[in-house]
């Protein structure tokens, strides 16, 4: 199983420097997917508003981008899988997955320039 970053369901809500790495971790995802680029503008300074945001969605953050992070991991998997066995990947599903990168992270994103 890939692990993009450990994340202890017991610890509190994220602040900026958790913050920077779940979005570090989501951006290499990405290059992995897609080397040519084309992912989202996501500045770093826009995830450190995490420090200014209220606690509810600071919350919905930490859920959104558990999620994110979970489908990046599980379509890295698949992709890496797939790769190891010898074949290569579809093509429509690695961009598929490079989506859903993109997309959450834009989520993320416009979530905490509300």
């Amino acid at each position: 199983m890939i692990h993009l970053l450990s994340i202890d369901s017991a610890e509190a809500v994220p602040l900026s420097g958790e913050v920077a790495a779940r979005m570090a971790g989501l951006q290499r995802a990405l290059r992995l997917l897609a080397p040519s680029g084309h992912g989202p503008s996501c500045d770093e300074d826009d995830f450190a508003l995490i420090e200014e945001a209220s606690e509810p969605v600071r919350r919905c953050f930490d859920a959104r981008s558990e999620r994110v992070i979970g489908a990046a991991a599980a379509g890295l998997e698949a992709v890496v899988g797939a790769r190891a066995a010898g074949h290569d990947a579809n093509q429509a599903a690695v961009w598929q997955v490079a989506e859903t990168i993109r997309e959450g992270l834009a989520d993320l994103s416009e979530l905490l320039k509300r």
